[in-house]
């Protein structure tokens, strides 16, 4: 565990669930029982398949939605269950940058008025330092002072990004959660906002919380990495360590699937069987063993705890891969 000084997001025990109208007494639990930290200065990768609560998550986080139960704490303060006006400030200290830069503008305001908007909510600067304040966080996002007169729907999907990471860092935050930013961009334009977005926070010192289910992005961005299988945290630790060497059977699936470069090699030995379970019927026991090839008996009955391992990394599996592999050569 860090410094208690050292962190700027701390989450205990945080579930979401959405009840299901047709289906009393059932809820979808799309983040179940979900905790980790984040460090000042960090970026925190977190990655998984579609459905696996990323997403909803970072709402959560962010108090797009109320959490059905647990604690989110920013820089020491607990913000999970803030109203009005002081959840508002809260929100000045944490901003998002959505997936979908062409639903996340008003196509009726200008940039101008998008920007002034942020600096206005949030009291950033008097009313005659606005201009000059919207042409400094154009130029820190890479758009000229021409782009302020124009609507979003003049700009293409990286320049719509760039606005909306213009709008973010408008309130000055510490913490910047990134929402598969670039899986709506061309390959060529996602490398320009992935190093935009380094670069930022580099230069303004941000805490970042970079959502994707793109490994090869969050390897290239993430200092360490989470990963999420329906609701849960299964995996957590240094992103290259995570990359290398997965504790997790799903970690290691995922991490098998990064396509290669050259397009003649083909495989699917490391392609995940079935399809994911329901998040309402979640099944008994680990909720990967009806996909995993190492699931033995206890698995089926019994729920692994997330639980700190050598090293500092975190897995929730009866048999982590690494302790396999040692029992194997043991026995040989």
């Amino acid at each position: 565990m860090a410094n208690e000084k050292e962190i700027l997001l701390e989450v205990k025990n945080v579930c979401k669930y959405f009840p299901v109208k047709r289906r009393p007494g059932k809820f979808v639990k799309a983040v179940d029982d979900v905790s980790f930290f984040v460090r000042k200065g960090e970026n925190l990768g977190i990655v998984g398949e579609s459905g696996c609560g990323k997403s909803t998550l970072a709402r959560t986080l962010i108090r797009l939605y109320e959490p059905t139960s647990g604690t989110i704490m920013l820089d020491g303060n607990d913000i999970s269950g803030l109203t009005g006006k002081k959840l508002n400030a809260a929100r000045g200290k944490m901003q998002m940058v959505f997936q979908d830069p062409y639903s996340s503008l008003d196509p009726r305001m200008t940039v101008y008025a998008i920007l002034k908007e942020m600096l206005k909510v949030h009291k950033i600067c008097p009313d005659a330092e606005i201009p000059e304040k919207i042409e400094a966080l154009l130029s820190m996002t890479g758009l000229g002072r021409e782009s302020a007169s124009r609507y979003p729907g003049e700009f293409s999907g990286g320049q719509r990004q760039r606005i909306c990471i213009a709008r973010a860092l408008s309130s000055h935050p510490e913490f910047i959660i990134a929402d598969e930013p670039v899986s709506a961009l061309d390959v060529s334009i996602q490398a320009q906002i992935l190093n935009l977005l380094k670069k930022l926070q580099k230069e303004l010192n941000l805490t970042v919380l970079f959502i994707s289910h793109d490994l090869n992005v969050i390897r290239y961005i993430s200092d360490r990495v989470i990963v999420m299988y329906l609701g849960s945290v299964v995996e957590e630790g240094r992103t290259e360590d995570v990359f290398l060497k997965p504790l997790h059977p799903y970690a290691e699936v995922l991490t098998k699937a990064v396509p290669e470069l050259d397009p003649k090699v083909r495989s699917r030995e490391s392609a995940i069987e079935g399809d994911l379970p329901s998040p309402i019927d979640l099944p008994e026991g680990c909720r990967f063993h009806p996909r995993c090839k190492y699931c033995q008996e206890k698995c089926r009955t019994e729920r692994p705890l997330l639980a700190e391992t050598d090293g500092g990394r975190r897995v929730a599996c009866h048999y982590p891969l690494h302790y396999q592999e040692s029992e194997e050569k043991e026995n040989e």
